[in-house]
């Protein structure tokens, strides 16, 4: 069922990944005269594809745009669903029209680092919980295992392999996908947000003298009981704080001040990165034919077998 050619649906989607800048690439997408962004960035509403669960009605998801009335694109962004792979991108295609999917892939060492770094701090996981001990969780988890929702948070190994999820998005959406790197991202914002206003033929010259900031940047925390408030107070208030970013700026600025704090050295040590970098050596280089064979070639170094460090 096509129902988008009535503008009240997204046209325009972060597909993947988690831990990538998906935040931020949303807000600053979001900041652009012709993007509306979703009430709520990650609607989730294409999620339950990955749990072999039923969607909600479409009403459900045009009412995350009820307030987009003339902007050229709509935009959502649920970096989780790259890995639904097929059954949620077909499912994409066949629902919304003309659509427009970005895709932005991270070292999957460095992802899974920032992952398991913010899975601590939201209190998902136990605070005294290392690296090497997180990684061993990971791959003790079978495929079924890892399939299930209350398993998500063990899935910081197996969602790296990127290349077992992104092929049928580059079949089903063709032209109509973008597939870009974190690590361009983050070297020079400005250039890298004038070429993807570039593919989706909007003003360029809006990201000529932006204010980039870092949206959800993974922090460690001084005080467990006041942090605990602090993710609470943000998970409840999200939509007022997406629609209030200036305010919610000054509050986090005291707040880091007063309670942030970096993650302890110990908790990420050097053999675990060394052992993470050769595990996911080999999916690295299938996703760096899997792209190449799609003429996407400009790729990162940590894609290259040679460059994997040791």
């Amino acid at each position: 069922m096509k129902s988008n050619g009535n503008k009240k649906l997204a046209n325009l989607i972060i597909a993947g990944v988690n831990k990538a800048g998906s935040t931020s690439l949303f807000h600053y997408l979001t900041a652009h005269p012709n993007i509306c962004g979703s009430k709520d960035k990650e609607t989730c509403y294409f999620l339950p594809l990955l749990y072999n669960e039923g969607l909600q009605p479409i009403s459900a998801y045009e009412a995350q745009f009820t307030h987009c009335t003339n902007s050229r694109y709509r935009l959502e962004a649920t970096p989780a669903y790259i890995f639904g792979g097929e059954k949620i991108a077909s499912e994409i295609q066949h629902t919304l029209e003309d659509v427009k999917i970005i895709i932005i892939l991270k070292n999957p060492v460095d992802r899974l680092v920032s992952f398991y770094q913010r899975k601590k701090a939201t209190f998902q996981l136990p605070e005294e919980l290392n690296l090497r001990e997180y990684v061993k969780l990971c791959l003790s988890k079978s495929p079924e295992e890892l399939e299930l929702r209350e398993n998500q948070v063990y899935t910081g190994i197996s969602l790296g392999m990127y290349y077992q999820f992104i092929e049928p998005w580059l079949k089903i959406f063709g032209n109509n996908i973008k597939v870009v790197f974190f690590d361009d991202f983050k070297k020079d914002t400005s250039s890298f947000m004038k070429d993807l206003a570039g593919w989706m033929d909007i003003n360029q010259g809006f990201y000529e003298n932006f204010e980039f900031d870092i949206k959800n940047k993974s922090l460690n925390y001084k005080n467990r009981m006041l942090h605990r408030f602090a993710v609470s107070a943000n998970n409840a208030g999200q939509r007022f704080w997406r629609t209030n970013p200036d305010l919610k700026k000054r509050i986090l600025g005291v707040y880091y001040k007063f309670n942030g704090s970096s993650f302890k050295n110990r908790d990420v040590d050097a053999e675990t990165l060394k052992f993470l970098r050769t595990h996911f050596s080999p999916a690295n280089e299938e996703l760096c034919k899997i792209l190449n064979s799609y003429n996407i070639t400009n790729l990162p170094k940590w894609m290259e077998k040679a460059n994997v460090p040791v």
